[in-house]
């Protein structure tokens, strides 16, 4: 007698719990040096300024690796899903307009008993940031995987520290109609390029460095190998040129210095060339003004206050 097996279709009560998603991440992001590609290192503290226009005031939690996060829970949970609500009624034209943007400001301290920035418990070790990110969502829900972290990059302050043998730039960056007058240039950019045998191009003229400039107008260059022409045997010097951009007009508020750093939008990309800190911000201008230098390899130089005055 022949017999027929028959089989059922699996049910839950068939299988075996391995994991359990226990909270989603609605925004990750870990912070790199710029220079070395290393977590960066101090009291490193991310603030959530708000989620499109809707204020939010939520600080990040620390992790290892100079890593920061924020869940998807509670209060924040509740605002993500109105801003998501807010994007279906009305789609944005720009990035930059996407009412679901996380607005983070990032920045160190040296006595972490103050909680909110304050410049002179600054450390100045790397500049502080303001980012505008995109998290992965549906309806106000990030998914349960790794979607929603960033990487991004912080860049040199005026006390980080230099190797001896460096190759470096120092300055400081003002406003004025005269050095008597002029006052510190907040969050200047700078790049440094190497002039070119025509008429100076910054469109046409390889970046070689970058550099960000503090609330005081203050900026450090570090030049990496790129910077350093010729084979084994070092040149006696170097001729670079460096490129000023600056914001229309920055009014710095001593009680919120963070408030006018500059916004920069990243979008959803893991990593691009914002989140690296090597695009310039929207609505700065590039100072018709630039600087050529000639330094040695190998030192720390400075750049006249003269050369760095701008109208």
């Amino acid at each position: 007698m022949n017999t027929v097996a028959t089989t059922r279709p699996l049910g839950i009560e068939d299988t075996t719990e391995v994991s359990r998603v226990s909270h989603r991440l609605a925004l990750g992001i870990h912070w790199l040096d710029a220079l070395t590609g290393a977590p960066v290192a101090g009291d490193w503290v991310n603030d959530l300024e708000a989620i499109g226009t809707r204020r939010a005031l939520w600080r990040f939690e620390r992790h290892a690796q100079a890593r920061q996060a924020v869940r998807h829970a509670g209060r924040l949970a509740k605002v993500l899903r109105l801003a998501a609500a807010d994007k279906v009624a009305t789609p944005p034209v720009d990035v930059a307009d996407d009412p679901t943007n996380f607005v983070v400001r990032a920045f160190a301290r040296r006595d972490p008993r103050h909680a909110d920035y304050r410049t002179d418990n600054d450390p100045r070790q790397y500049v502080p940031r303001r980012l505008s990110l995109t998290p992965a969502q549906s309806g106000g829900v990030p998914p349960s995987s790794l979607a929603n972290i960033r990487t991004a990059w912080l860049w040199p302050g005026a006390t980080y520290p230099l190797a001896a043998n460096a190759s470096a730039i120092r300055g400081c960056i003002r406003r004025g109609a005269s050095p008597a007058s002029a006052l510190p240039a907040a969050w200047a950019r700078v790049v440094v390029t190497r002039p070119g045998a025509g008429v100076a191009d910054f469109a046409s003229e390889t970046p070689l460095a970058w550099a960000h400039g503090d609330d005081r107008g203050e900026f450090l260059v570090v030049l990496g190998t790129q910077a350093v022409p010729g084979g084994v045997i070092l040149p006696a010097t170097m001729a670079l040129r460096l490129w000023v951009f600056l914001a229309p007009a920055v009014t710095l508020d001593a009680v919120d210095p963070l408030a006018s750093l500059p916004l920069e939008v990243a979008g959803s990309d893991p990593l691009n060339e914002v989140l690296s800190g090597r695009a310039i911000p929207a609505g700065y201008v590039m100072q018709p003004d630039f600087v050529d230098i000639t330094l040695p390899p190998g030192v720390l130089s400075g750049v006249n206050d003269a050369d760095l005055l701008f109208a």
